[in-house]
């Protein structure tokens, strides 16, 4: 019943958008439990999987929900943030030397296929990259949308004041997305921090649990994501704009001489 009013709503407030995100929705959901979880389960490279993975989902989310545009490209170039928190946990997986195993589901997942065991740093790895795909994407999207937008309005703003709006947005927008991957990770675990917290574990003993510190990990590398996905959008978003000023200036100039 509540996904039957969630669709309804995306119907009723966006029309044929909202058609296309539901569309967006369902080949998503087919992404990832009809290919990216096949493949990591009969071994593939976690790694790979879950970048390309990311990839087709960042392009045709895009593609279906505000068309093949230069909208759409400032936004999906904007998600590069996403890719600074994939570098961020591979750096940090090495310098903390994770093992992957965190609780007894990963022993279980690290036993399904012995002859090519699944690379459980990998799946933290998988684990962070899409979890941050989103929250990136939302706010390359936002940044675009709103720049463009202002270009439509004032087709003759500079690059420099597109720029100065941009950063303008992006921090107030920064203001709330930069809690929220912290509250989704803690709301996820939030059984695990009352039980430590029952026990009245120290500050010491929480941060040697690594199930804690991959929680952490996955929260503070895909906030830095978001951050690095605010100004790359921007600088993206605002070119292409004055790039579409620019090629417009040219056709009436030819038109002129005509």
């Amino acid at each position: 019943l509540l996904a039957g009013l969630f669709l309804l709503g995306l119907l009723l407030f966006g029309r044929r958008k909202g058609l296309m995100t539901i569309l967006s929705l369902v080949l998503t959901c087919l992404a990832i439990f009809i290919v990216f979880v096949p493949a990591i389960l009969a071994g593939y490279n976690a790694y790979a999987v879950s970048v390309i993975t990311c990839l087709f989902i960042i392009a045709m989310t895009l593609s279906l929900v505000s068309g093949p545009s230069k909208k759409s490209l400032a936004a999906a170039l904007g998600c590069a943030g996403g890719a600074v928190a994939g570098i961020l946990s591979v750096v940090m997986d090495k310098l903390m030397k994770l093992t992957g195993y965190l609780n007894d589901e990963t022993m279980y997942v690290s036993l399904l296929n012995e002859a090519n065991p699944i690379d459980l740093k990998g799946i933290v790895f998988a684990a962070i990259v899409i979890g941050a795909m989103g929250a990136t994407m939302d706010v390359a999207m936002d940044i675009s949308s709103s720049l463009f937008e202002i270009h439509r309005k004032v087709p003759d703003i500079s690059y420099s004041h597109l720029v100065q709006s941009g950063f303008t947005i992006g921090r107030d927008i920064m203001g709330t997305m930069a809690n929220t991957l912290i509250l989704a990770y803690i709301g996820s675990s939030l059984t695990t921090v009352l039980l430590y917290a029952s026990y009245q574990a120290s500050l010491s003993q929480l941060l040697n649990r690594e199930l804690i510190i991959v929680e952490l990990l996955q929260a503070l590398s895909g906030s830095i994501g978001i951050l690095c996905t605010i100004p790359i959008s921007t600088f993206i978003a605002s070119a292409l704009c004055c790039l579409h000023k620019r090629n417009s200036h040219k056709c009436n100039s030819h038109k002129c001489e005509s």
